[in-house]
């Protein structure tokens, strides 16, 4: 009876033992298998999310989860960016979402710095990616977003060159006479000689100004005043006075010039807005800084820069001497044989592009949500987009007529 005994305590032990490594290999396979943890909700009152623990686990998606948490100027962001369209072009596969409900599945959250972020998400994982999304320059950036932690965001994606996503207003697309023989693109895609040269046949006046912002971070209207002294300039917009244009008028308007003065709000390194790629339109912009440029694909002679010259006088000068010679102005549009006239924006999504080009971003981003993103941070977003921008306050009074 005393070796039965002995035997089957032996088996209970076995029995028990094997039950608890069989938990423990459950748990292993669990832990494992889920890459990502939610803490169990309490209501807590803070400016910043709640950093996951390893209390509890979440739904794992089959492809990395991209939240999209804010709109884009009071727009629906999903829709004004068409990122439908990226789901079937793209290499990489993500899910896009503004279901702030998933936040805690979430591989990416994007915020729009200049739409409203609050409240801010509930929950972070260490590998989810904050994203930095704006387009603007440092000095017009921040307005609903100064509250955040200096480490708060992973990644940038803006115009900047540095960006960890980079995210132009426009670009140069080249190509090749091969890729008009063999149909990589369309003739629609470029311009002939015949339309260039009817174009510039067409052109009556000297210079044209859009402009909306009355008074800028780069002093912009001092310089204006000025150029004024010494031509007439053709102005539209509301700090004109005059009628806001549509889009058959500003095409004309374009059509009519020969120089567009692209003067922008702030002079900032990359920063270059809709008003410079007016360029596609076969109109020679005039800048206030080729400094600017220094990290952005653009021929140095596609464009006229105000800081090449001493005066205003002597830059209106220069622009009645282009105009005066047909092939001295034809000359700063050489860019045509290289590049594409086709706009990188969001209207020209065509369904037989490979990946049209302003989706590019989103693809990027998604390929980044597919890596291993626990090395992407940011110490001091503040420092790194305000000093990093290399903003120059009040660069036309100070520096073009100081």
């Amino acid at each position: 009876m005393t070796e039965k005994v002995k035997n089957q305590r032996g088996l209970k032990v076995i029995l028990v033992i094997a039950i608890l490594a069989l938990f423990a290999l459950l748990y292993l396979f669990y832990t494992l298998y889920y890459n990502q943890f939610i803490v169990i909700y309490s209501e807590v009152l803070s400016k910043e999310p709640i950093w996951i623990t390893k209390e509890s686990v979440l739904v794992r998606w089959p492809t990395p989860l991209i939240i999209i948490w804010t709109g884009f100027y009071g727009n629906n962001f999903l829709s004004y960016w068409s990122i439908k369209n990226i789901t079937e072009q793209c290499p990489y596969k993500c899910r896009y979402s503004d279901d702030k409900s998933l936040e805690k599945n979430a591989s990416v959250i994007l915020f729009h710095i200049r739409d409203r972020i609050d409240p801010l998400p509930k929950y972070r994982t260490p590998e989810q990616l904050y994203t930095f999304f704006v387009l603007e320059s440092p000095p017009h950036t921040w307005g609903m977003g100064r509250d955040v932690s200096p480490d708060f965001f992973n990644i940038t994606m803006t115009y900047r060159s540095d960006s960890d996503v980079l995210l132009p207003y426009d670009m140069f697309e080249s190509y090749s006479e091969e890729d008009l023989k063999n149909g990589f693109i369309s003739s629609e895609d470029v311009w002939t000689e015949e339309e260039i040269d009817r174009k510039i046949g067409n052109k009556t006046s000297l210079t044209l100004q859009f402009v909306s912002n009355c008074n800028t971070h780069s002093r912009r209207e001092k310089y204006i005043e000025e150029l004024k002294k010494y031509t007439e300039i053709t102005q539209m917009g509301s700090c004109s006075g005059k009628k806001e244009c549509d889009t058959e008028c500003v095409d004309k308007l374009i059509d009519s010039h020969y120089f567009y003065l692209a003067f922008e709000n702030s002079v900032c390194i990359d920063y270059l807005s809709e008003k410079f790629w007016r360029i596609k339109k076969l109109i020679v912009p005039v800048v206030l800084s080729r400094k600017i440029f220094k990290g952005v694909n653009v021929p140095s002679d596609s464009f006229i820069a105000a800081d090449d010259f001493k005066s205003p006088k002597e830059l209106i000068e220069h622009l009645k001497s282009v105009v005066a010679d047909k092939n001295k102005y034809k000359s700063y549009l050489r860019w045509t044989q290289k590049y594409k006239r086709t706009l990188y924006s969001k209207e020209f999504w065509y369904p037989s592009c490979t990946l049209c080009t302003s989706l590019q971003p989103f693809c990027e981003l998604c390929k980044l949500a597919h890596k291993n993103k626990k090395e992407l941070k940011i110490k001091n977003i503040y420092e790194l987009w305000n000093d990093g921008g290399r903003c120059q306050a009040g660069f036309a009074e100070s520096v073009l007529l100081g």
